[in-house]
């Protein structure tokens, strides 16, 4: 008879726990107009557009996240192969470049850019640079602008002036 007792509320616990999920009926009195009431408040607010402001993130000058933190030595900081026939100042990025080197005080103004491998190319204004087709646009006594244009894919013209200064310089000011 205990055994019996023992089922017997085990079941009645079941039921009753389980008595709660679910939809509840539905019964004949209830209005059927309240749901599409509230289903039209909720178009109202979608159709009122977003409460925060949209972000666009720009990776302008900023370093690639997914290359390795750490240098593998496979790719001397290039990182997709290259084709040979590239021009030697369009094989990296602009970033990497060092300057060396500026002659300024003439009617053409000319820099000296290292590249990774250690190599020297003299630059003017115009001379293409980088990887994304970067084109000198200014030479200074302390540093050289490199103007990249690219489009997003929103077909937005994006301008990135990169400049590249001497090695140890402070460049915040």
């Amino acid at each position: 008879m205990n055994k019996h007792v023992t089922i017997f509320l085990l079941a009645l616990g079941v039921m009753g726990a389980t008595a709660g999920c679910g939809d509840p009926i539905p019964t004949g009195n209830a209005p059927v107009a309240a749901p599409a009431a509230k289903k039209a408040d909720v178009a109202e607010d979608v159709a009122a557009g977003p409460a925060v402001d949209e972000y666009f993130y720009n990776p302008a000058g900023k370093r690639d996240p997914f290359k390795p933190f750490y240098d593998t030595g496979k790719d001397k900081g290039v990182g997709a192969p290259i084709d040979p026939n590239t021009p030697p100042l369009q094989r990296y990025d602009v970033d990497k470049f060092v300057l060396s080197g500026v002659i300024w005080a003439t009617n053409v103004p000319r820099a000296l850019l290292i590249d990774p491998e250690g190599t020297g190319h003299c630059i003017q204004v115009g001379t293409y640079v980088g990887r994304n087709w970067g084109k000198v646009t200014s030479i200074s006594d302390e540093a050289v602008v490199v103007t990249e244009e690219y489009q997003t894919i929103d077909g937005e013209l994006v301008v990135n002036p990169v400049t590249v200064h001497f090695p140890g310089k402070d460049t915040k000011k």
